[in-house]
């Protein structure tokens, strides 16, 4: 799943995102915590997200990045690692991979 596009420095607007499985069944959110890692591309380094993660309807898997200053500093080619935790039941914790993109801005 590739995430939309963000342009450099833009915090806003805000990325809405559906958490689905393989086959496309949204994963409850009921309960979970989201983090997420950031990884460029180009040079494997990785670092946390510094931004705010929202559940907006936790039954349909939705939930809200509202990216922090470093999320969209610099321009490039990225994957992001999405955690939901859910302490100890039904399973500890849940991640997706996503690539995503901040353009440059003019």
């Amino acid at each position: 799943m590739a995430l939309p596009d963000a342009v450099q420095g833009a915090r806003r607007p805000s990325l809405q995102i559906t958490w689905t499985d393989e086959t496309g069944v949204a994963l409850d959110l009921s309960g979970a915590t989201i983090t997420a890692r950031v990884q460029d591309a180009s040079t494997g380094e990785s670092r946390d997200a510094d931004g705010t993660f929202t559940i907006v309807t936790a039954g349909n898997g939705v939930f809200r990045w509202d990216f922090g200053t470093e999320d969209v500093e610099t321009a490039g080619t990225y994957r992001v690692q999405f955690n939901a935790a859910f302490g100890s039941d039904p399973t500890p914790a849940k991640t997706f991979l996503a690539r995503w993109r901040v353009l440059a801005a003019i």
